[in-house]
């Protein structure tokens, strides 16, 4: 009798879709290794996909050991399909939860009632105040000037009239709050509004008056948000809900988002992610950002941290050419437009001087540090990217010297701290001084302690592992070959997924 492959449900998605059975190891699995094709990973793969009316979701199959969720949710009207997936089975003890946040990975269940009437409990109360008077503010990477954070500004009110937005931040209140206390239900609460909020954005995106709306973007963007700082298991990738975010800005026409002061803000979070997520994915930004973002957060005072990242973006895209070229079995050299990008960027870089004077008022300076430490780490991408070296090649020596030093100079406590992690990362991973490597530990624990975001030590831990390769390659090749470890690279094909660079 002939015999047949049976498709896997919990194996790698390579294995499953070619039917193979999955030894699961992580953070590729053995067959992949073996044949040396691409490992996908693990767990539920995320869709932002059209339905037509009327389809209906299938539930899930789930085991008696574990429930795994393989939900396709009905979203907005574009056949956008994220290539993030994430681990999304969990325990019933609320001490050990693991849920994803993500659209696609609930079952359909009755959602606890998030509203402000007399349902809204005195644990929701707590936790809505906790968003509005602490986390919006830490989460916040601009400074305060005696004025609301933008979060505090922009989302406040639609926090209010939202109740797919109002149990996002309920979670992330939750998560937050639980790390500060040894209250086990905590984390209970965080995973409840967090499934609340997946269903409450299910129904929101189906409504075509509200699929589009600014609260439905602002519940996506926080969602990623919240995905960012608050994962801190290893082998869990992060959720990135760009995708879906982008498919909304785009149906409704980028102009249409220029209006309105709250949605300026939104355009401007979207952007700041989508850059930072584009190194860590080794891939070109999802959007065009230009007009569309000017400053960090619609902030003013934020231009200038704004203005790098734009030169950022275009290596993104620098970045993602010479990789098609090079897939497509083209010579490693350059081509003549490549070179030529790279050195349009370099000299926009070296164009820019952003004052970084000690007399300047308190927030104006912690911007001019942290927009210079921006400079230097965006010298460095463009070194790797273009030239293909880091350190200890001279080139990129004293970028990341300089990096570091205006790191240093910004309070651990400032706001701005929030946005360090890119330029941290960048410089950290290409550190060979022992001394310059004791700073970096140093200053991520720092931080830590300061906001706990769990997410920051698992980008310190990215960086261990990136120095533990640069070193392993000097014993082996030397210092030539140290110079070419690319730290993304490192973290992609040892983890299976991206740093948490925003």
């Amino acid at each position: 009798m002939a015999t047949t492959h049976k498709r896997t449900r919990t194996g790698c998605w390579t294995c499953r879709e070619a039917g193979y059975k999955c030894d699961e190891q992580k953070p590729f699995c053995q067959r992949c290794t073996r044949l040396k094709i691409t490992c996908k990973g693990y767990g539920v793969r995320l869709k932002w996909q059209d339905h037509t009316v009327g389809t209906v979701v299938k539930k899930p199959r789930a085991s008696r050991k574990k429930k795994v969720f393989d939900n396709t949710c009905s979203s907005i009207p574009a056949s956008v399909i994220s290539d993030e997936s994430t681990s999304s089975s969990f325990t019933s003890t609320p001490t050990t939860l693991q849920s994803p946040m993500s659209v696609f990975s609930v079952p359909r269940t009755p959602v606890h009632s998030t509203g402000l009437g007399p349902d809204f409990s005195a644990s929701d109360r707590r936790l809505l105040h906790y968003w509005v008077e602490q986390l919006s503010s830490l989460i916040s990477v601009a400074p305060r000037n005696g004025r609301p954070t933008p979060f505090q500004l922009h989302l406040t009110s639609m926090v209010y009239d939202s109740t797919a937005l109002r149990s996002t931040v309920l979670s992330m209140a939750a998560h937050h709050l639980a790390l500060q206390t040894s209250d086990p239900s905590l984390r209970f609460q965080a995973y409840r509004h967090q499934r609340d909020a997946i269903h409450l954005l299910q129904d929101l995106i189906q409504d075509p008056r509200q699929a589009h709306s600014e609260s439905a973007l602002a519940t996506v963007l926080m969602m990623q948000v919240s995905a960012r700082l608050f994962g801190e298991d290893d082998e869990a990738n992060v959720v990135n809900h760009l995708m879906g975010a982008k498919a909304m800005i785009a149906r409704r026409g980028a102009d249409d988002w220029l209006g309105p002061s709250s949605a300026r803000f939104l355009l401007s979070l979207f952007a700041y992610h989508d850059i930072l997520s584009s190194i860590s994915r080794g891939h070109r930004p999802l959007f065009d950002h230009g007009a569309d973002f000017k400053a960090i957060e619609g902030v003013e005072d934020m231009r200038s941290i704004a203005k790098v990242l734009l030169i950022v973006a275009r290596t993104s895209q620098l970045q993602h050419a010479i990789k098609i070229g090079r897939e497509g079995g083209r010579e490693p050299a350059l081509t003549e437009e490549e070179d030529a990008t790279g050195r349009d960027l370099q000299q926009k870089l070296l164009a820019m001087q952003f004052d970084a004077q000690r007399n300047e008022p308190h927030n104006n300076l912690d911007i001019s540090l942290t927009a210079e430490a921006y400079r230097h780490a965006a010298f460095i991408y463009l070194y790797r990217t273009w030239l293909g070296v880091g350190a200890p090649n001279p080139i990129s020596i004293e970028h990341i010297q300089n990096c570091l030093a205006y790191i240093s100079r910004v309070d651990v406590t400032s706001p701005l701290t929030s946005s360090h992690v890119w330029p941290l990362f960048t410089a950290g991973c290409e550190v060979i001084d022992n001394t310059q490597r004791q700073f970096v530990r140093d200053r991520f624990q720092a931080m830590y302690a300061s906001k706990l975001f769990p997410s920051w030590n698992r980008v310190m831990r990215d960086i261990e592992d990136v120095w533990a390769a640069k070193d392993e390659e000097e014993r082996m090749k030397g210092q030539d070959g140290m110079a070419k470890v690319d730290c993304i690279q490192v973290i992609l094909r040892r983890r299976g997924r991206e740093v948490d660079l925003a």
